[in-house]
């Protein structure tokens, strides 16, 4: 009669401690502003999030994911727009070799981060969020790296459109949390 006891007792202690230790934000049923302004405070830049995600109805968990990576990928279009027109830039002009091969390496960086995007989206819309997030942050990854190449060459354009990538990344990665 005990071990009966015991049995049916484990699983709820199971059941209990999967549901305390879980993490989860647990505001699944947030929609509107009320998901964006949650979304928001788990980002690194809450000002940001709120004035770039508009919410409307119904704006779900996977409308800011959705429109997150979109803008992202939108950004990183301009930023290797912007980086193509410096390298042209720097071969006629008088840079140092070292500006031209940094412009170089942030390019490749660019191209990266776009294929990881729009394969993000391809696993977003496959609904193989994991590979989605992997994808987003190896994209928010290579980004940041081409960031450090430019740092302190006066390129506020295309460090905005960087900045932007970064933020854009982790409003989707935060957001899956809430499908």
């Amino acid at each position: 009669m005990a071990r009966l006891r015991t049995l049916v007792f484990s699983p709820l202690l199971l059941l209990i401690s999967v549901v305390i230790n879980q993490p989860s934000y647990g505001y699944k049923h947030l929609n509107g502003r009320d998901l964006v302004e949650e979304v928001c405070r788990h980002t690194s830049s809450q000002g940001y999030c709120i004035d770039t995600m508009i919410p409307g109805p119904p704006l779900t968990a996977e409308g800011i994911a959705s429109t997150a990576l979109g803008w992202a990928q939108i950004r990183t279009l301009e930023a290797g727009t912007l980086i193509s027109g410096l390298i042209k830039d720097s071969v006629s002009t008088d840079h140092p070799g070292h500006y031209h091969v940094r412009l170089q390496r942030c390019w490749d960086l660019n191209m990266k981060a776009m294929a990881d995007l729009w394969s993000a989206s391809s696993s977003f819309y496959s609904k193989n969020i994991n590979a989605m997030v992997n994808y987003l942050i190896t994209a928010s990854r290579d980004t940041k790296k081409c960031q450090d190449l430019i740092r302190g060459r006066n390129l506020p354009g295309l460090a905005a459109k960087n900045s932007d990538i970064i933020k854009l990344s982790e409003i989707c990665v935060v957001s899956t949390k809430f499908f």
